[in-house]
């Protein structure tokens, strides 16, 4: 067997035993399982983890954020986008912080109403993924929001993602 089909025969195993862990009772050992399946990152697991992303219990969904940032592809960039929407803004924070990070294409117009949100954490990493994102489209709002925002910390935040949009920066 070569190295590779091993490496995918093992994954695959690995991956069907944490599956099967998902049945425990224990809300810690089934968040602990969500974020390994993300890690181990076999496409067996996708359907699992998206379907955890709209699970009832909003701890689950939390966890099955950041593996399905680890998982990347469409589905995932699609219900990372979706828990833009979450009730949760701690689960909103987590879902804006990972489409900054892949990188996601096409997430500018999802994350743009964002910067309008309640919660100061949402506000802030909406900020910083438009900057990694290098999001023209958000620089005249970014504009804007330097001359209203009174959060000295958030007004950091904005200035550096002027710059990492305008290529003066990068991070």
């Amino acid at each position: 067997m070569s190295r590779q089909k091993q490496k995918r025969f093992w994954r695959r195993w690995l991956t069907r035993w944490l599956i099967a862990r998902l049945q425990m009772k224990s809300l810690e050992i089934r968040t602990y399982v969500l974020q390994a399946l993300g890690k181990v990152g076999d496409e067996s697991a996708l359907p699992v983890i998206l379907d955890a992303a709209k699970d009832s219990d909003s701890t689950m969904r939390r966890y099955a954020v950041p593996a399905l940032a680890d998982m990347g592809g469409e589905q995932a960039t699609e219900a990372l986008m979706a828990a833009l929407d979450d009730p949760e803004s701690d689960i909103r924070a987590a879902a804006v912080m990972a489409l900054g990070e892949i990188r996601a294409e096409r997430a500018d117009d999802a994350l743009m109403p964002l910067l309008g949100d309640e919660d100061l954490s949402v506000r802030v990493q909406t900020v910083i993924a438009l900057g990694n994102l290098g999001s023209k489209q958000a620089l005249p709002r970014l504009n804007q929001m330097m001359t209203t925002e009174s959060n000295e910390w958030v007004c950091r935040y904005i200035s550096q993602a002027i710059r990492e949009i305008e290529g003066g920066c990068s991070s």
